[in-house]
């Protein structure tokens, strides 16, 4: 995939963002990190403590238990929602063009957060989660990449 110089690669999950800026060539990246924010993880147990809820019906004698909230998954989805409105004011500041590469369900919920004109303006949408915070992992996978 061509990167052209200067272009921002913003790589999320659901715990970490890094905006990477390519000062190499367009067939061969070389990605220097420019920002990163951290979503601090908390256990479980500190997010939420209740149990699961019961319920039953009054004409049967069944009893059922509702799945228990996935509070980690909450945290994650606000953590990318908030990643969304900056991927906005990077992609409305940045000239020479954004890719981004995120884990599958981060992507989703950053497209449903993502207005059509930055989605449009978007060079590419990768579906990986790209792993390490090491940008030369980062930088071979788009070399290789065929958009």
């Amino acid at each position: 995939m061509l990167v052209r110089k200067d272009s921002k690669i913003i790589a999320v999950d659901g715990s970490r963002m890094a905006m990477f800026k390519n000062v190499g060539e367009a067939f061969a990246p070389v990605l220097e990190l420019v920002e990163e924010h951290k979503n601090p993880s908390l256990r479980t147990s500190e997010i939420g403590t209740d149990k699961p809820g019961r319920s039953f019906q009054s004409k049967s004698p069944r009893r059922g238990a509702h799945e228990l909230t996935d509070f980690q998954q909450q945290e994650e989805d606000r953590f990318v929602t908030d990643v969304a409105q900056r991927i906005e004011k990077i992609v409305a500041e940045t000239k020479a063009g954004v890719v981004l590469v995120a884990a599958p369900r981060a992507l989703g919920v950053i497209r449903k957060h993502l207005n059509a004109q930055t989605s449009a303006q978007l060079l590419a949408e990768i579906p990986k989660d790209f792993g390490s915070d090491e940008a030369e992992p980062l930088a071979k996978m788009l070399a290789k990449h065929e958009a």
